[in-house]
């Protein structure tokens, strides 16, 4: 494996891809310009590429670490055998872009793709990524993926673009494991990033074949008897019984009857500390009598459920209810959620520890001790849940852990560490908002949308824009009260502004939340929706598929302005600033004296988001009539209320998104250059615009 970078090294780096000289280099970070050499060398060594120009694209493609796979699932336990099979691996993904590996449930392909990853990694100087898609529901796999690489949806960019822009035309290596439950989206995303990445290879785990042109696919056998079977097994009988002991013809025997399969052995070897090899294999008979007849892959299967149900009876009765529950989750779950399904923690730690000890359970290693089923393990254990009746209440109990779980994520937002906590749950919070509500449960449906209010805002705030429309829309639809359902709509017509290529959406939110403060009697909240709706209109005309009637937008604004605001500052800056909009001399051009009354009555009501807006009409009108720099001063004020901004949340986005673009372009069109490209370099650090491009030859219009 390549060696790690230093973080000296990642700065010369980033210096590189900036495309500055050794001597530039040395300068930005006070260091010596032999040193910048040295430092330039050791990653051409690193990165196995041939000059500093090459460098400078791994930089643009967001390289980090040479040699090191995002996600690479870290085992307690050692890898055995199948050299064959890593070396044919290996030499499959030199010779192929897409590689992927076959065969069922327990034989091993993840801990076999996980080893070959981390054999190759040295071979993708750009890094690369393991994307676990056990957890994944339908529609998700591209945001695995992008949550992998560290990407996030910028402003107006469909994600899977912003996936494809982040490998570009670097060495990345893609693992998609367990794709067999997403068959057609996994093979329609790797077919797209394959065409559009020529330097990306894609290393795939699934049950059956994508069918990509060029995809070279290699089935995954059980472990050889003679030598690799036996050699799992007693690798994990010693590390349940360090005295552990057996006859080679006893252990042989065994390793027969499983098939081979490596999790049929690790859940045999689990009990071998117990039973001893003579006693396991005794025990064992009974439960694999339907092996007799012929092997194959349906009788290997059939092995494992058997393995399975016979591992399950052994366990006391509090273990079972545990594991069974356990079940209801997706992804890694952490020793809060097991005791919200399967009651108190002291219990519920020790059972876990038993579960573990029996390999049911895999204990995953990290900042936060979590654990997780294993897909075939998972899949026994539902079945088990059902057979006891405990579905209803055991997703119920899994909803009312969700919604607590996701506002107490809230409550961190900011925090270093809630995106790794918010990315290991978020999959499993996915799924309890889209369960069945259980019946004969009265306060589901409360549950259900304080669920729904609280993802929609995480995931604004972990970038999935398009995700977090959704969720703002269906916590609307769930909110038992009008006012609550404003809320969202308002959060909502937020988010939709940065996530949706159409303000007709914000337009007609923004009239909604209007709708529902009025039946709320909040005649203050509706003034400011109805003027909000008014400002969109006539400002982003070009947003809209058909433009709102100049009719309609005068009755929506009398509207406004009739629903009094008894002296509210808010109230009247906003009623001020969509009244300048639409007395303009023309479309998307406002009126300039009423611009300035705008921005003057914005300031009283000291909201920065406010005031951007009105310095927006302001800077404009000045554009419109030949101001120049005075459009280019005012669009500089709106730079500098940006510190102000809340970025997490949906009210704010708008304004941070249109105000870099517009910098840019008023900057460059006063002659102020230097000052366009901070405004755009800025812009493009902001993670709502980060993946996204800021160009001089954008229209102006776009940024009004």
């Amino acid at each position: 494996m390549a060696e790690h970078v230093s973080e000296r090294e990642a700065e010369v780096l980033a210096a590189l891809g900036a495309r500055m000289s050794n001597a530039q280099i040395a300068h930005r970070l006070h260091i010596s310009v032999r040193t910048v050499e040295s430092h330039v060398s050791s990653l051409l060594r690193k990165y196995r590429v041939p000059d500093r120009w090459a460098l400078a694209e791994l930089a643009g493609s967001g390289a980090r670490d040479p040699g090191r796979v995002a996600g690479l699932p870290a085992s307690a336990t050692t890898f055995v055998g199948r050299d064959a099979e890593r070396a044919a691996l290996l030499a499959a993904l030199e010779e192929a872009r897409l590689v992927t590996l076959l065969g069922p449930g327990g034989v091993g392909k993840t801990r076999l793709a996980a080893a070959v990853a981390g054999d190759a990694a040295a071979l993708f100087p750009s890094g690369g990524a393991f994307v676990d898609l056990v957890p994944v529901r339908a529609g998700f796999a591209t945001r695995a993926v992008a949550t992998a690489l560290g990407v996030t949806e910028g402003s107006h960019q469909p994600l899977e673009e912003a996936v494809a822009a982040r490998l570009g035309s670097g060495h990345w290596l893609l693992v998609l494991d367990n794709c067999e439950h997403l068959i057609d989206e996994a093979a329609a995303l790797a077919g797209r990033l394959l065409a559009a990445c020529p330097g990306t290879r894609v290393l795939v785990t699934s049950r059956e074949r994508l069918g990509v042109p060029g995809e070279r696919c290699v089935p995954v056998a059980p472990l050889a008897l003679g030598s690799d079977a036996e050699r799992l097994f007693r690798d994990r009988a010693l590390a349940a019984d360090p005295r552990f002991v057996a006859e080679p013809e006893v252990v042989a025997e065994l390793c027969a009857r499983l098939d081979g399969m490596p999790l049929t052995i690790e859940l045999a070897a689990a009990r071998a500390a117990s039973l001893g090899a003579t006693g396991l294999l005794a025990a064992l008979e009974d439960a694999l009598r339907l092996l007799s007849g012929g092997r194959g892959g349906q009788e290997r299967h059939r092995s494992l459920d058997a393995v399975l149900s016979w591992s399950h009876d052994l366990l006391a009765d509090e273990e079972r209810a545990l594991f069974r529950r356990l079940g209801v989750f997706a992804g890694a779950f952490d020793m809060e959620a097991a005791a919200a399904v399967g009651g108190d923690r002291a219990g519920v730690a020790d059972l876990l520890g038993r579960l573990v000890d029996k390999s049911l359970v895999v204990h995953v290693r990290g900042r936060v001790s979590r654990w997780r089923l294993l897909e075939t393990v998972r899949a026994f254990a539902l079945a088990r849940l059902s057979d006891a009746g405990e579905q209803d209440g055991t997703r119920a109990r899994r909803l009312r852990w969700a919604a607590a779980a996701a506002s107490a994520a809230e409550d961190r937002l900011g925090d270093p560490g809630w995106r790794d906590d918010f990315d290991a749950m978020a999959a499993d919070l996915r799924a309890a908002l889209a369960s069945p509500a259980p019946p004969d449960d009265a306060g589901a449906g409360e549950v259900t949308y304080r669920l729904a209010s609280a993802l929609a805002h995480l995931t604004f705030a972990r970038r999935n824009l398009l995700e977090s429309f959704a969720h703002y829309r269906t916590a609307a639809a769930l909110a038992r009260d009008p006012g609550s359902a404003a809320r969202e709509l308002r959060a909502g017509a937020g988010c939709a502004h940065v996530s949706t290529t159409s303000n007709q959406h914000v337009f007609d939110l923004l009239l909604e939340a209007a709708e529902r403060a009025r039946r709320a009697g909040d005649e203050r909240g509706r003034a400011v929706d109805l003027a909000r709706a008014v400002e969109t209109a006539c400002r982003f005309p070009e947003a809209f598929e058909t433009r709102v009637p100049r009719e309609r937008l005068h009755d929506l604004f009398a509207e406004a302005s009739a629903a009094g605001h008894g002296g509210d500052r808010e109230v009247a800056a906003r009623v001020a600033v969509a009244r300048a909009w639409l007395a303009g001399p023309g479309e998307a051009v406002p009126d300039a004296g009423l611009a300035a009354a705008a921005v003057a009555a914005a300031r009283a009501a000291g909201d920065p988001v406010l005031t951007s807006s009105a310095l927006c009409a302001a800077g404009t009108a000045a554009l419109r009539a030949g101001r120049l720099r005075e459009a280019n001063r005012i669009t500089r004020e709106r730079l500098r209320l940006l510190a102000s901004m809340d970025r997490d949340d949906p009210y704010c986005a708008p304004e941070v998104c249109n105000t870099y673009g517009r910098a840019c372009i008023y900057a460059i069109m006063a002659g102020d250059l230097r000052g366009g490209m901070e405004a755009a370099r800025a812009g493009m650090e902001d993670d709502l615009l980060r993946d996204t491009h800021i160009t001089a030859a954008a229209s102006s219009s776009r940024w009004r």
